[in-house]
């Protein structure tokens, strides 16, 4: 009875022991906690994704042609003037930039719906907000070339824009305030991703 007592406690610590070289020889442990790692990472990143889509909505318009343009809206909180948040919808899509320019310069007058602006600094290429000093040179904005009139029968109605400080306005002479003002000006030419028509946007910030 001893003896075969003995032998299956020499069992149990052969097994022990086994367990313990395969343990450590393939390290399972370590396996063990990443794949418990990886669901938890896993189980956040599902539950991420059914938060956004709770602040996801569709708007369905009809464009000039009669089309039906779906438009998939993200929801965003911004902060007034005075702190208060305040929500707002945004498109989620990405538009095509066929063209981005921007300079900093003087408007020097503008006369017949046309803007003429003295370029002295521009961004410099490869980068998004460095600008580089350069040989002043003169550009004129047609804004007659621009379409800065919605059809208000369409209900999905893209248009060209003319800005300063975020604020739309719909003519050269409207801006006449900004002659003399040294600014930065961003020319920017992009396709609209939902009925893939070429759009413009000139709009004049302080700087």
């Amino acid at each position: 009875m001893k003896n075969k007592i003995m032998v299956i406690n020499i069992v149990l610590i052969v097994c022990i022991a086994v367990g313990i070289f395969f343990t450590i020889k393939y390290d399972v442990i370590r396996k063990i906690e990443n794949a418990i790692n990886q669901q938890v990472v896993q189980n956040k990143s599902d539950s991420n994704k059914e938060a956004e889509q709770e602040d996801l909505i569709y708007e369905t318009s009809l464009d000039k042609d009669g089309n039906e343009v779906a438009v998939k809206m993200r929801k965003i909180i911004v902060l007034d003037e005075e702190g208060n948040e305040v929500e707002f919808w945004e498109d989620t899509a990405e538009h095509k930039i066929i063209s981005d320019y921007m300079y900093k310069g003087v408007v020097e007058k503008i006369e017949g719906n046309k803007i003429y602006f003295t370029v002295d600094m521009k961004v410099k290429d490869g980068t998004e907000h460095v600008f580089e000093n350069i040989k002043d040179y003169q550009i004129i904005f047609d804004i007659d070339s621009y379409n800065l009139e919605s059809d208000p029968y369409v209900e999905y109605s893209a248009g060209d824009f003319l800005c300063f400080n975020g604020k739309d306005f719909f003519s050269a002479d409207e801006l006449k305030f900004l002659v003399g003002k040294y600014l930065r000006v961003q020319d920017v030419m992009f396709e609209d991703s939902h009925v893939g028509k070429t759009y413009r946007e000139l709009c004049f910030y302080l700087k």
